[in-house]
């Protein structure tokens, strides 16, 4: 069973939570992370590693606000200790639901999934003729 870990900038993680729940329920196994505006790397590392000791053993998908920041070169360090852990970054609402139903595949299936869901949701409307 994989674990997600949703972190960002700001109340990113609180709100995906919040928002989450509305759609599809409280989530077994998500994690939910704020990086604020008054926080240090030292800071989000330990909120880090509090969450992952919280989630326990297994494979870990961080589902990260924007590519680049510190919480995604934060998330991407530890996958890099951690074969098997992902991390996807700009992930939407969709992608988070639709992984949510997901949670037996491996973090690196789930990462893809989200990747393809979230370049399916995103559009324009009026669509461009």
């Amino acid at each position: 069973m994989t674990k997600v870990i949703v972190v960002g900038h700001g109340g990113y993680g609180s709100a995906m939570r919040r928002n989450l729940a509305m759609l599809v329920g409280e989530l077994e196994d998500f994690y939910f992370l704020d990086f604020n505006e008054t926080d240090g790397l030292e800071d989000l590392q330990t909120g880090m590693n509090q969450v992952l000791a919280e989630a326990g053993d297994g494979e870990i998908l961080f589902a990260c606000d924007v590519s680049g920041g510190s919480p995604f070169r934060v998330a991407a360090a530890l996958c890099v200790e951690h074969p098997g852990w992902a991390v996807a970054a700009g992930m939407n609402t969709s992608a988070l639901s639709e992984i949510s139903f997901n949670l037996e595949l491996p973090a690196v299936e789930l990462a893809e999934m989200a990747l393809d869901v979230t370049r399916e949701t995103v559009l324009m409307y009026p669509p461009k003729e």
